[in-house]
């Protein structure tokens, strides 16, 4: 015999003499090669088992479900282990590829949890527990206030007031070379139009530093 494994699920059988729906089980063996194979399952107590199916051939990378029903549930049949051997062959030489050996029990009663008992013995569920209430957070206080009471708080820039009506003051003088009365203006205050220029730049300046938002 060759030493190919043999992928049989689930691992073991377990019956249960008072729960019915435990009498009847399935056994699933995989064929993970690239080759057909045959199977074929023996059993240490044929009498008390019936296989449906204990022959057949498997496809390249396929599984097949043999069901498994236990026929005389009874007492004294309790405790006792069984086996089931699975067995692969070529189907071209009929030469064994393989076997896996499934034992299997009748147990008195019933089962407590199907699920824990599917799981294993060292494997349980976990609790599902509450995610924390976080208290309700505050409505966060504003950091800044209203640009206009900003602006209302800010004090006046008396040194701009101060340039801002100079230049007004400037512009209302006359201009070279206009001809005005002498006892209007005294010629010293005819400025350039150049000089108003500036002045007009100058006011322009002030007025955006003073009246921004």
């Amino acid at each position: 015999m060759k030493n190919f494994p043999v992928f049989v699920f689930p691992v073991s059988l377990d019956f249960y003499l008072n729960a019915r729906h435990t009498h009847k089980q399935l056994l699933t063996v995989y064929n993970p090669y690239e080759f057909s194979v045959n199977f074929k399952v023996l059993c240490t107590s044929p009498n008390k088992f019936t296989v449906i199916d204990p022959e057949g051939v498997i496809a390249p990378q396929s599984c097949i479900d043999i069901v498994v029903r236990y026929t005389q549930p009874s007492v004294t049949h309790c405790d006792t282990m069984e086996k089931f051997r699975i067995t692969m062959y070529d189907r071209n030489t009929q030469q064994a590829l393989g076997k896996r050996d499934i034992p299997t029990k009748l147990i008195e009663g019933e089962p407590l949890n199907l699920n824990l008992e599917s799981m294993g013995d060292s494997f349980h569920p976990l609790t599902t527990r509450a995610a924390p209430i976080r208290p309700t957070e505050e409505t966060p206080k504003p950091v800044c206030q209203h640009a206009s009471h900003i602006r209302e708080q800010q004090p006046v820039n008396v040194v701009a007031v101060a340039v801002s009506i100079c230049c007004i003051a400037a512009l209302l003088l006359p201009t070279q070379p206009e001809q005005v009365i002498e006892t209007q203006w005294p010629e010293w205050l005819h400025i350039g139009s150049n000089l108003k220029l500036v002045f007009s730049f100058v006011l322009g300046l002030v007025s955006m530093l003073v009246l921004r938002p």
